[in-house]
This record gives structure tokens, sequence and C-alpha cells, in this order.
């Protein structure tokens, strides 16, 4: 017996659900806070110079530890913000932001610097978790790819507005009053927080009440240590902490180097956007052409191309040049970045996803505590604020740690590929 279907309305004209309300308040407070944060840490480094007064190295130190910071507290803030509630958590992160702004604008010494650049990494980890999780819990499960879409926007529209306010604040009354910007950023999204940010209930959300309703997952701390036990795992983690340490140079070293090399005028935030332009336009071209290659393959290309993209800058000390590094980075990034997750995703065991997406962070903190210590010292020596510099020192150092992390994990790569084979082979 057949059903007769010619009437029945076809898949595409079913209604399409839309994203409730909370969705759209999470992406306003993300780029309300990408906002605060970019147009910050755009200048960090020259504002912990000349404001704060510390020296490279002081500042190459506390740069360093505030990228490991920020990069692993979040593994631990994700676990607080289940407990607290999302609202709580972000209501937390906010006030942080905006006490720890006020205290870089109103106390611009060693003491006051460091207790703010640390307060500001604790507040970026209780909202990290938060906003993704968000937009997963509430998309509609059929426009989740666009929600995060729409999230990934948010983020590089906020980095957008900041440092362009954060240039037109610093060129009209000083580098010091850009913080201000943050703080009414933090401040406005902290209202938002309290009187618009309100949970529907989980029967109004299916995937958290899918969630809540699941059994507990184990001890985190006991499946991190699990994973660690995970040599060819183990191995990449050390490997590509190297790209990490790369990309860390456009905020740890690069604002000194172009104030220092080509002076205040130079509008250093507009080079800066650059890379995220160029990969909303690009990124899914540059997507389908590496789409074929291993994923150690493509990931040891991006570093590789990273790696050109320091030297370029080293070798033509220019704002062509600067440009020009800025460019070719982001197509670093978009050959690396997806294929990235994609690869630590497959050392998961089912279930255990989202943990192994918490481990994936963990390079990041690696490479910038290394890379800001080694920023430091490079740009005492090769970029002194009065004396002779020498530009292709430093961005010539960073271009040799990322060709040697790109061979070393085209190595791995083949290392891994041929360990496959043979386990294929015994059990066949």
């Amino acid at each position: 017996m057949t059903t007769d279907t010619s009437l029945a309305p076809a898949a595409t004209d079913a209604p399409v659900k839309p994203f409730p309300r909370i969705f759209w308040i999470a992406l306003l407070l993300e780029l309300l806070e990408r906002m605060a944060f970019y147009g910050v840490y755009i200048n960090l480094s020259v504002y912990l110079g000349k404001t704060v007064g510390l020296t490279d190295i002081e500042t190459g130190q506390l740069l360093g530890v505030f990228a490991l910071v920020r990069s692993w507290v979040p593994l631990g803030a994700g676990i607080l913000a289940d407990r607290i509630g999302f609202r709580a958590s972000l209501s937390v992160s906010f006030i942080l932001y905006a006490i720890s702004y006020g205290l870089l604008f109103l106390l611009p010494m060693r003491w006051g610097a460091w207790l703010a650049v640390m307060g500001i990494a604790v507040a970026g980890a209780f909202l990290k978790p938060v906003i993704p999780a968000t937009v997963r819990l509430y998309s509609p499960e059929e426009r989740r790819t666009v929600g995060f879409s729409y999230f990934y926007a948010s983020v590089n529209a906020g980095s957008v507005v900041g440092k362009t306010l954060t240039k037109i604040v610093r060129e009209m009354v000083s580098l010091r009053a850009s913080m201000l910007n943050a703080i009414v950023a933090c401040l406005v999204a902290l209202g938002i927080t309290l009187t618009l940010f309100k949970e529907p209930k989980s029967t109004e959300a299916p995937e958290k009440a899918k969630l809540e309703s699941a059994p507990k997952a184990n001890n985190p701390l006991k499946d991190v240590f699990a994973a660690a036990k995970n040599f060819p795992l183990s191995m990449f983690i050390i490997l590509i902490s190297g790209y990490y340490l790369l990309i860390e140079q456009f905020y740890q070293t690069f604002p000194t180097y172009i104030v220092r090399t080509f002076g205040e005028t130079v509008p250093r935030e507009y080079i800066t956007l650059i890379n995220p332009a160029s990969i909303a336009i690009l990124q899914v071209f540059v997507g389908r052409l590496t789409a074929k290659l291993a994923a150690p393959m493509a990931i040891s290309l991006g570093v590789f191309v990273g790696a050109i993209s320091m030297l370029l800058m080293g070798a033509f000390p220019s704002l062509i040049g600067a440009c020009g590094s800025f460019f070719v980075f982001a197509l670093a990034e978009m050959i690396l970045s997806p294929r990235y997750y994609e690869y630590i995703s497959s050392f998961a065991p089912k279930g255990r996803e989202g943990m192994y997406m918490g481990i994936a962070i963990i390079p990041a903190g690696v490479g910038g505590l290394i890379g800001g210590i080694l920023s430091g010292n490079l740009i005492a020596k090769f970029l002194p604020e009065n004396g002779p510099k020498n530009p292709l020192a430093v961005w010539g150092t960073y271009a040799a740690i990322g060709v040697g992390c790109a061979f070393l994990i085209f190595t791995y790569g083949r290392w891994i590929a041929r360990r496959r084979e043979r386990l294929e082979a015994q059990q066949a």
C-alpha cells in the first residue's frame, strides 16, 4: 500500500523556528565584552610600558602570565558556572571586568597593573564558557550551525567596534582615557545581564532539559589526567603550543614594535582589523581548498604559513609589511583552526567531546606564557625605546620557532599515519 504525498507540504515549507530572546541577548553581551577586551588588549603592552612604567621584560612576563591564566582558568570556571547559573556567572564576570579596567585606569602602577590584568583574566574565565553554552542550549537544533555563525560574527564585530573606538579616544584624548570605553561597555553589559538575561525553564529549552536529566560526568580532573596519558595527544598539544606563541605576538610584540618603529600616530588598531576581515571573506574558500588534506598535514601547513607571516613583518619593516603580515597570518588561521578542533575531537572517547574541547585551549596558555617571556626579552634587546632597532631579529626568531614547529608537526603527522596503518594491518 502506498500513500499519496503529492499534496503534502515540502520539508522546506516547514516554519523555521526563531532564535529565542535569550540567544540575542547573549550575543549582545558577547559583543560588548569583546569590544571592551580587544579595545584594551590591542594597546595593553604599550600602556604597561608608557603609562604604568613597566620595563619591556616585566611587560612580557605580565602578558605571558595573563595568557596562561585566561586560557586555563575557564576549565574550572565552566564547572562553577553550571553550579551557580549562567546569569550569576555573567554578573560576576562583568563586575570583575569593570573593577579590573577601573584599576587599570585609576592605579597605573606596578602592583595595580598586576592586580588589574589578573582580574581581567579571571573575569573572562567566568564568561568564556557561558556564552557558547547559551548559544548551544537555546538555538533550535536544526539552526545550531547558523547560531554559532552569529556567535562568531558577534566576536568579530566586538573586536572591530572596540579597536575603532579605542583609536578615536586615544587620538582625541589619551591612551589612558581609552580604558573608559571598556568600563562603560562592561557596566552596560552588567545592566543588561541583571535586567534582561533570564533563562527559560528547562521545558522551554529541550537541549537544556536533556542535559539536566543526563547522568553527571565523572571527575573532570581525572578525565584530564586520563587524556594526558594518551601519548599522541600529549605530543600534539606540546607541538601546537608553538602556533599559539606566534599568534600572541600580534598583541605581545606588535603594538610596541609599531610604536617604537613608526611612532604613535600610526593607526595600529586599524591594521589589526585586516585579520578578522580577511577571515570573514575567505574562510569558506580556503576551507574548501584544504579540505582533502589530512588534519596534521593541514595544521603543519597552517603553522608554516604563520611563520612566513612573522618573517614578512621583520623582513619588510614598513606599514605595508605589517599589513601583509596580518593578512598572511589570517590565511594561516583559516587553514589551521577548523582542522585543529576536528583533530582534537578525534581523540575523545564517546561522551567526552566537551571535555576534550576544554583540553584544546591548554596550548594557548603554554604558548602565551612562553611567548610573553620571550617577547619581553627580544623587545628589550632588539627594539629598545632609544637606540638602534633590529625588527628582523625579533620577528625572525618567531619565524624560526614557527618553521621548527611546522616541521615537527609534519613529522608527527607522518608518524601517526604509519602508526594507524600498522594498527589496521594487525586488526586485518
